[in-house]
């Protein structure tokens, strides 16, 4: 039996390449509002964690083509078979759509949360669903003038999924997290900028030369600095005080044993730019 998925073909639709150092991951289906296939989000993950333990990107960029969708959320119409099953079982089963979560968008968010370099997201259009919690998701968000979050579940009466419930508290409090769930309203970028949701907001036609620049002048920092840092970052609001105070002493003293510290401390005594290795 293969194993092999109904829509695998659409995997090239999330085409990558490493341009200065910098792993560019473009959402390319425009046709379906940039939304996923199961085949495309598992590529996306995939190549995520492909970054990580390696020293040819140093930073990634997730944006999408066009200039309406940056990522619709899942791709509906893309086939789901259900998986074999004996004479008389039910369809769906109960398990069945944990087990879709668990294995589908429950790998692709932490894909991004976990990737060892630092990730943006150039919000190029809408961003719905797993969409927008995909670009929350990234450790930076920049998004067009035009662009836009849509907490989508309630308009189709279904629960937010992909990280949702645990990403947007942590932006803009419990509240506004409930609100934006309930009424499933727009969020326009100024608004997003406001609520902090994204770090930036620029005409559509600088999006992409922001998100270079962003991407680029990363890719030239300390990386293993960035990679401690954001795992301390990203467990802060999960740990209890004594347990972070370990955590930032262990990272501390593995950082301490990287290149990149050992020329910042130089730079610094020499007072001169120091040279970012990455290693």
């Amino acid at each position: 039996m293969s194993d092999e998925q109904p829509d695998a073909g659409t995997a090239d639709r999330i085409r990558f390449e490493v341009r200065n150092q910098v792993a560019w991951l473009t959402i390319d289906s425009p046709d379906r509002g940039n939304a996923l296939t199961p085949a495309m989000r598992d590529r996306l993950g995939g190549l995520l964690r492909g970054l990580n333990g390696r020293f040819e990107a140093r930073a990634a960029v997730i944006t999408a083509v066009g200039d309406r969708h940056f990522c619709t959320g899942a791709d509906l119409s893309a086939p789901r078979p259900p998986a074999p099953r004996p004479e008389g079982a039910p369809q769906p089963a109960v398990g069945e759509a944990r087990r879709m979560m668990l294995d589908g968008q429950l790998t692709l968010m932490p894909s991004v949360l976990d990737c060892e370099i630092p990730v943006v997201a150039a919000v190029n259009g809408t961003a719905a669903g797993i969409g927008a919690h995909l670009a929350l998701c990234c450790d930076l968000v920049l998004m067009a003038d035009h662009a836009r979050f849509v907490e989508v579940f309630a308009r189709r009466g279904l629960v937010p999924d992909g990280l949702g419930a645990w990403i947007l508290p942590r932006l803009v409090g419990l509240q506004k997290a409930k609100e934006m769930v309930f009424l499933a309203e727009d969020v326009p970028a100024e608004e997003a900028l406001r609520l902090g949701l994204c770090n930036r907001v620029v005409p559509g036609d600088d999006l992409l030369d922001a998100a270079t620049e962003w991407a680029e002048r990363l890719a030239s920092g300390p990386t293993r600095s960035f990679m401690l840092s954001k795992w301390l970052l990203n467990r802060s609001l999960d740990l209890d005080r004594r347990s972070l105070e370990d955590n930032e002493a262990w990272a501390v003293e593995l950082n301490n044993g990287t290149e990149d510290a050992k020329e910042g401390v130089a730079s610094f005594l020499e007072r001169r730019e120091p040279t970012w290795r990455g290693f």
